[in-house]
């Protein structure tokens, strides 16, 4: 069949190309049409990250979490840290069972190397989709050029690289906002007013996955779910009953949640205490991630890419077009000032990368007609400048310590750590000292040996069996020692019980954020064996876990679980996970028993 002539002259010539007689020179042709200087130019920084994410691969500690829980998952143990204790440590939810449909799929294969390479694929799918979704909103235009402001900026970011794979879910991050960005773009009509045949289910489905990603982008996805009516009112029940569809995976996991963990969230969420305020923390994070690579520059150009698509839509009376346009950015903006909120992350940039790719969304590319060209180059060339500056010469100023502030670039830190600077199987962390660590409580668990070891001394366990350390790195150790050593976290992020002791703000020391150790009588009280000379601290910790909701805590995560153990955890939840109590042990004891000193 012969190609229509008007799609022959996409070249950007005023004029049909006629149509070679042989079959050498259609081939030609077809590519001539393909590999237009517009698709190359997009394609460029696509193919810059997948060279670069994959030359930084890897798989930081805390992404060896997520393949401790999937080891108990596999050893039949379920879904937890240690054996005999429920708590949920795996922020992301989809993520965790993408890794254990990699396991069931790749069973060869260690789990993080799977992991790693489909984070990088996520990554650039991302990319793509969030091209073809900007490319969308000028599909009603009579544009010459396509200039990829937006994904040239992501691109030049060296954190961007370090977090197309890592281990953890940043890779699903762009990949879910750039999809439901290019689904939403999909829903505005091809002419004003124009009907939409297709229902919205393959967009709310995928918008309802926005919680399990990471509890926060709940506020992405209720922004996208908005502008998914936007797109159509007068549809406003197909809406309703594709929302409804999907979110019901969301409330499914939420049941099991609090059927299984005892909770409403994560665990880490209560550790790291993600309702508090830190502003100047924050701020540091801020400008230590957008100061060090001047984002003011491609920012301000994608901000004014959006502020001519919502021009273009206020022209047009499109709310449709404008929501959709907004709904990125707005998120982005209310998403990164949660973030400072909070106190940013010990990450460098790791939890504002996907608030900038967010931002960038509707600017992602930009077509331009013909007699705006000239402004157009001069944009790119613009961005592109700053985008060889940045991605050759900015560099965190600290590499294998943390800064000042806390603030870590996770990835140069812990290849310091290793004899190889590799950092993705296990015999490329073999050499790091948590590694040795747990090696070594694996070896004595192997012997037959039983203590709780808390860095500086051991001491009888509780129960006179098994190996308890006690220590702040629960990645790469735990994995390396094995499903039946218990290793007891002093940070609280993988402990259900610690991780609601709340300490005076005035008493914290100043450490990375969300890191908070709690006081080490809670540890003894629940895995050391009673000792006449145990301190007054231990012993008020002793009594404060027998009284009240504490108490009623321990058993939900510690019971055996059945039926009805899961269905009294479901209504327990709501209550456990605003429980709180004093980490000081006597306040605790107060608190919680009535206990008063003297008695």
């Amino acid at each position: 069949m012969l190609l229509p002539e008007a799609r022959l002259s996409r070249l950007g010539s005023t004029s049909a190309r006629p149509i070679p007689e042989t079959h050498l020179g259609r081939a030609w042709l077809a590519l001539q049409l393909v590999f237009t200087p517009s698709h190359v130019a997009v394609a460029a920084p696509i193919v810059m990250v997948a060279f670069m994410g994959w030359q930084q691969r890897w798989i930081s500690d805390d992404g060896w979490i997520n393949i401790r829980v999937l080891n108990q998952f596999f050893a039949g143990n379920g879904p937890v840290f240690n054996i005999g204790e429920r708590v949920e440590v795996t922020t992301s939810t989809l993520w965790f069972w993408m890794l254990v449909a990699g396991r069931w799929l790749l069973p060869g294969t260690e789990p993080q190397v799977t992991g790693a390479a489909v984070g990088w694929v996520l990554t650039l799918l991302g990319m793509v989709t969030a091209a073809l979704g900007a490319a969308r909103l000028f599909a009603r235009r009579n544009t010459f050029v396509t200039v990829p402001v937006g994904i040239l900026a992501m691109a030049a970011l060296p954190p961007f690289w370090d977090f197309a794979t890592s281990g953890l879910e940043t890779g699903l991050s762009f990949a879910w906002l750039g999809t439901c960005f290019w689904l939403l773009t999909r829903r505005i009509p091809p002419e004003i007013g124009g009907p939409l045949r297709n229902w919205p289910l393959a967009a709310a489905i995928c918008i309802g996955l926005g919680p399990l990603i990471r509890p926060d982008f709940a506020l992405y996805a209720g922004l996208f779910a908005l502008a998914l009516l936007f797109t159509r009112l007068r549809g406003w029940w197909q809406w309703l009953i594709c929302c409804t569809i999907g979110i019901a995976p969301a409330v499914a996991y939420q049941i099991w949640r609090m059927g299984f963990y005892a909770l409403m969230v994560p665990n880490t969420a209560l550790a790291k205490s993600a309702g508090d305020v830190h502003w100047e923390q924050g701020l540091i994070y801020l400008i230590d991630y957008a100061g060090l690579y001047v984002l003011a520059v491609p920012l301000l150009v994608g901000l004014l890419g959006v502020g001519l698509h919502l021009a273009y839509a206020v022209r047009r009376r499109e709310l449709g077009r404008a929501v959709v346009v907004a709904a990125p950015v707005l998120g982005a903006l209310l998403h990164a000032l949660y973030i400072v909120r909070m106190g940013g992350d010990f990450m460098h940039a790791r939890f504002l990368l996907p608030d900038t790719f967010a931002l960038m969304l509707p600017a992602a590319v930009i077509a331009v007609d013909k007699p705006r060209r000239e402004t157009a180059m001069v944009v790119l060339a613009f961005v592109a400048g700053w985008a060889v500056a940045i991605s050759t010469s900015a560099r965190t100023p600290y590499q294998d310590s943390a800064s000042e502030d806390g603030i870590a670039n996770e990835r140069a830190f812990w290849a310091a750590t290793t004899t190889t600077n590799q950092l993705l199987t296990i015999n490329d962390w073999r050499s790091s000292t948590p590694a040795w660590d747990g090696q070594l409580a694996r070896w004595n668990q192997q012997a037959g040996l039983s203590y709780y070891d808390d860095g500086s001394r051991r001491l009888p366990t509780r129960s006179g069996t098994g190996i308890y350390l006690a220590r702040d790195n629960m990645g790469i150790l735990p994995v390396m020692a094995g499903n039946e050593v218990r290793v007891v976290d002093r940070l609280a992020l993988a402990d259900p019980i610690t991780s609601h002791a709340v300490e005076d703000p005035r008493l914290q020391d100043k450490t990375r954020v969300g890191h908070q150790p709690r006081p080490a009588a809670w540890r003894t009280a629940r895995y050391v064996k009673a000792a006449e000379d145990d301190s007054q601290s231990v012993a008020h910790a002793r009594l404060a876990l027998q009284c009240g909701d504490l108490a009623v805590l321990e058993q939900a995560v510690t019971e055996p679980m059945t039926s009805e153990r899961f269905w009294e955890n479901v209504s327990l939840a709501p209550r456990l996970t605003t429980f709180t109590f004093p980490a000081d042990p006597a306040e605790a004891r107060k608190a919680l028993c009535g206990w008063q000193p003297g008695w």
